[in-house]
């Protein structure tokens, strides 16, 4: 065995085959593991050769005993012997053998001492050994229990050496994919090169069609105007109402709406007056009462948000059957179904051009949408936690994402990442851009309170507390900028002056009530009123010009998930959990 553990063996060995070198091994591992014990053996075979010691010592020392106590016998009958006899000699003979047993006395009494002491040692020694014992014993557990982990760790390399294997593959499938692609992106760039130069003989082809559709407009427009003014005469001969600064109510009068068609068979037309009718001032027409004439269950699970786009042709809406819905704002038939979101769509949003859609999803992702493909462009992921608002800034270069996970964060659309995360104190349930950079944001939290943020340094630069007393479900921006919109669960609307950070006005109603935590209202687009829905179906409108409620519709029977303005005033939609959706348009 020496010859095995030495370590000469190793070097004059150096040539012997791989079940030799395994053997050596083994073996050494056997002899590390059987002489672990060495020490303690040793010490114990030490003590009980000490314990023999002893006890020759004792055993001598008891025969030393009983020779002295004969001894003793033997002296105490000589001194009677002598004391009988009482010669002056014998007298001191016998003060010496009394002093001799008076010697021989301490010395038992020193024996006794001793052997006491060293039946003491023995027991502390017994003690130590048995301690030692103990601790063999913890050892041994421990060496099985560390060689059984170590037998498990060896199977988990092995397998993580496995999993690395297949790792290797997959990323040599990859790279001949990666460059498939950069082949075919070779392709695509020709092709592009090859579409813009056709694109720019189109744009110059469209340009001069345009500025002749330009000419015909502006004559027809000239026309629809002249008519407005001599129905607007014929209605004031009418009904008797003066027309005063282009302002005008005029008496209302039924409508009947032509039966609408869906694809879906959910469509149903409506015919209805609800009383005054619309505002007019300068160019803009916003209509303040509204006639439903559409309402339909395009979606297979509850509906939570619907937006308008900002051309007016289409609005949207996200549901929790993982889809969006574009509909056709005249119509309100559906046009498109965007597909490709893992769970519910919380949030939709449209670019300024109208030619993209950003969905927010509970699976901790952002989607984008480009409608002319009805494919997504871009699937944004990075937070944690469910994405509860998507909105792009105001050139289409970036979308800013608010999430449950306590943070926002500003993606770069060329890049196609992060560039920015802002973590805050709460749960964001939605945020908006204040300019069209999106350098600056506003966000309402789970917290109750207000937050403005600098993209650029990731800070805040305001927090308003206690504005709410419940959670804020939506924030918006006034058409003019001027003003922020929140929403909240304590069933009250708040106006805050963007220059002041100060609350203007606080709307609420007896009967309205904010009946999701994602329930989002709206500005007019001339921004003098505001729009939100309720609990019970119901849209509130108040005019925040005159700070007062200016109107209550009730066409839907669950609580509204969203209202959402067209931007040309004429029209509105709303969505509720019922998975209704109503078109609301005004007489002309």
């Amino acid at each position: 065995m020496s010859t095995f553990s030495s370590p000469g063996f190793a070097a004059n060995n150096a040539s012997i085959t791989t079940w030799q070198g395994d053997l050596l091994v083994k073996l050494l591992l056997r002899d590390r593991r059987e002489k672990a014990f060495t020490d303690f053996v040793e010490s114990y075979n030490t003590l009980v050769k000490k314990l023999e010691k002893f006890a020759d010592r004792n055993a001598e020392l008891e025969a030393s005993e009983r020779s002295a106590t004969d001894k003793l016998t033997n002296l105490s009958r000589e001194v009677d012997i002598l004391r009988e006899q009482g010669s002056p000699i014998n007298q001191k003979r016998t003060v010496e053998l009394e002093q001799q047993i008076q010697n021989l006395k301490e010395e038992r009494a020193e024996l006794y001492k001793t052997q006491g002491t060293n039946a003491q040692r023995l027991l502390d020694l017994n003690d130590v050994l048995r301690n030692h014992e103990e601790q063999a014993k913890k050892h041994q557990e421990e060496i099985q229990r560390l060689t059984e982990i170590n037998q498990t760790l060896t199977n988990k390399v092995d397998l993580q050496v496995q999993v690395l294997r297949e790792k290797d593959v997959t990323i040599q499938l990859l790279q001949d994919e990666l460059a498939t692609l950069q082949l075919e992106l070779g392709k695509i760039d020709e092709r592009m090169k090859d579409l813009e130069k056709e694109n720019g003989q189109l744009l110059q082809r469209w340009l001069k069609k345009m500025n002749e559709e330009a000419d015909k407009m502006n004559e027809a427009n000239l026309f629809y105007e002249s008519a407005l003014e001599v129905h607007a005469k014929a209605l004031e001969f009418q009904s008797g109402v003066v027309i005063v600064d282009k302002e005008f109510t005029p008496a209302s009068k039924p409508v009947s709406l032509p039966e609408a068609s869906s694809s879906s068979g959910h469509t149903r037309s409506r015919s209805r007056s609800l009383g005054p009718v619309e505002k007019k001032k300068g160019a803009m027409i916003v209509i303040l009462t509204k006639v439903a004439y559409l309402d339909q269950s395009p979606h297979d699970g509850e509906i939570h948000s619907i937006q308008a786009s900002p051309d007016g042709n289409s609005f949207a809406t996200g549901s929790a059957d993982k889809t969006i819905k574009i509909f056709d704002a005249s119509s309100g038939q559906i046009k498109q179904t965007l597909s490709g979101s893992i769970q519910s769509i919380m949030h939709v949003s449209f670019n300024n051009t109208s030619e993209m859609v950003a969905g927010a999803s509970n699976d901790n992702a952002a989607r984008l949408w480009h409608l002319k493909t009805g494919r997504i462009r871009l699937t944004l992921t990075g937070h944690v936690g469910k994405v509860y608002s998507a909105r792009f800034n105001g050139d289409s270069s970036k979308v800013i994402t608010g999430s449950h996970d306590r943070t926002i964060k500003v993606w770069d659309l060329q890049k196609g990442y992060c560039i920015r995360t802002i973590f805050s104190f709460s749960s964001c349930n939605d945020v908006v851009p204040l300019d069209e950079d999106g350098t600056t944001l506003v966000s309402g939290h789970l917290d109750n309170n207000l937050r403005f943020w600098d993209v650029r340094s990731g800070k805040d630069i305001k927090e308003l507390t206690g504005i709410h007393l419940g959670q804020i479900t939506s924030v918006s921006v006034s058409p003019d900028g001027s003003k922020v919109l929140t929403n909240s669960r304590d069933n009250t609307l708040k106006l805050v002056d963007l220059r002041t950070y100060d609350v203007e006005q606080t709307l609420h109603a007896d009967g309205y009530k904010n009946g999701a935590n994602w329930s989002r209202s709206c500005f007019s687009p001339d921004g003098r009123y505001v729009a939100a829905g309720s609990l019970d179906g119901s849209i509130f409108y108040w005019n925040i010009q005159k700070s007062k409620l200016e109107k209550v519709v009730k066409e839907q029977n669950s609580p509204i998930c969203g209202v959402t303005w067209n931007p040309n005033g004429r029209q509105a939609f709303s969505a509720d959990k019922d998975r209704t959706v109503v078109v609301w348009s005004g007489l002309r």
